[in-house]
């Protein structure tokens, strides 16, 4: 049988009579994404044997997460993964605001663009010494309180004191494992993604988030941005996928971005898409019965999340923290029962992350779709504060270039 080759040493201490084929990690990770590499560097940093099984050698090359803050990255560089991350990243200093046809807002705001399959890439490559990886799909599992071993398509069999469950949107090991998942909301969000033919110069370092123009259009906001030397965009909506405002999309583009947002155009001039347009539609989905003896759930494996909202790396690295922060008790005392894997889904932050995440997903789809009094009314309350707050900016900005001009000193630009 072929065996893995450990970057450390297995402790014989840590033997157990289930086992007898394979060494015993501390901890099996199933799936490199950037929720599953970021919790073995983690578990790694901290000493533990960890061993990452993933499907392929290179990510595929989805459409996913495209954008995160510099909070994400601060958790990238904790665990040592966020030089590789940078490699490929596209750093961005300022975010300009369009609302209501026009713009609004400019402010500083750090942020990075990337691609996600080389954004994972370029995690995996820079995880430590720690953790061992290897490639393969896994055909059985078998959980327990103390040891739990998984055997994959090959033949090849791994046993470890935990189990992390971070396989993303694929599902065939949570039905394995006999995880049951929720339906919270079907067709939830589609995404569009694409490559426009503006010329880097006119966005060099910012990006712009230009909201809907108009109610019941079914969009939630357009974002452009630099990404290495191109302007990348993401179309955010509430269309249902292959319903006629998707397939007036695709058809034409370009007559759909202007017609949807004029004062987009007048601002910046037409979208006009460069090669593929990639689509992503999200059904948000929940494990409802998550806690088991030595298995624990994390990401979008246990969660999906409204890419409108943009919680997604957010909430999977939030997920990381705050099962890394939990290993040190875990393993200091005998087996991973249903008690202590518990306690990580109890967790405060866990929790309010799943709300946040969850709660306002649906929230802001309801104030965009609902046709209900209650989704105007949320919709209409939203847009009386955001226009009192802006009517307060404007006037506060004209008091400011009036101020000089009543003093007799000449008014600054605005």
């Amino acid at each position: 049988m072929i065996q893995p080759e450990a970057a450390d040493p297995v402790p014989e201490s840590n033997a157990s009579p289930m086992q007898t084929e394979a060494p015993l990690y501390d901890v099996l990770v199933v799936g490199a994404g950037i929720a599953g590499l970021s919790l073995a560097a983690a578990a790694a940093r901290e000493g533990r044997t960890v061993l990452l099984i993933a499907a392929r050698d290179t990510h595929p090359r989805e459409f996913r997460a495209e954008k995160f803050s510099s909070s994400e990255m601060g958790v990238l560089d904790r665990l040592g993964l966020g030089t590789g991350a940078r490699a490929v990243a596209t750093p961005l200093h300022t975010v300009i605001e369009g609302r209501w046809g026009r713009l609004i807002k400019r402010m500083a705001s750090q942020e990075f663009a990337f691609h996600y399959p080389e954004l994972v890439d370029a995690v995996r490559a820079a995880l430590p010494r720690g953790v061992t990886s290897v490639t393969g799909r896994v055909a059985a599992t078998a959980t327990g309180a103390d040891v739990q071993m998984l055997t994959l398509a090959d033949g090849r069999r791994f046993a470890g004191r935990l189990l992390v469950v971070a396989t993303g949107l694929g599902e065939g090991l949570q039905r394995e494992l006999g995880f049951e998942r929720r339906l919270v909301s079907q067709g939830n969000t589609l995404v569009y993604g694409f490559n426009t033919a503006f010329t880097y110069a006119l966005l060099a370092g910012e990006q712009l988030i230009w909201s809907a123009e108009a109610g019941g259009d079914g969009v939630a906001y357009l974002t452009l941005f630099p990404l290495g030397t191109q302007i990348r965009a993401n179309l955010f909506t509430y269309w249902p996928r292959g319903g006629t405002a998707a397939e007036a999309f695709l058809a034409d583009p370009t007559g759909t971005m202007r017609r949807l947002m004029p004062g987009l155009a007048r601002a910046y001039g037409t979208i006009e898409p460069v090669g593929a347009i990639q689509q992503r539609p999200i059904d948000l989905v929940e494990i409802t019965n998550p806690v088991r003896d030595g298995v624990v759930v994390i990401g979008d494996a246990f969660c999906t999340t409204c890419p409108a909202y943009g919680t997604g790396i957010r909430k999977a690295l939030s997920d990381v923290t705050v099962l890394a922060s939990l290993l040190p008790a875990w393993f200091a005392t005998p087996g991973m029962g249903a008690a202590k894997i518990g306690s990580y889904y109890k967790h405060p932050k866990k929790v309010a992350a799943d709300q946040l995440s969850v709660g306002v997903s649906l929230r802001l789809r309801r104030m965009t779709m609902g046709r209900d009094l209650v989704s105007r009314f949320l919709s209409l309350r939203s847009t009386v504060y955001r226009r009192g707050q802006q009517a307060v900016v404007d006037a506060a900005a004209k008091l400011r270039r009036a101020a000089p001009a009543a003093s007799g000193t000449p008014a600054a630009n605005p």
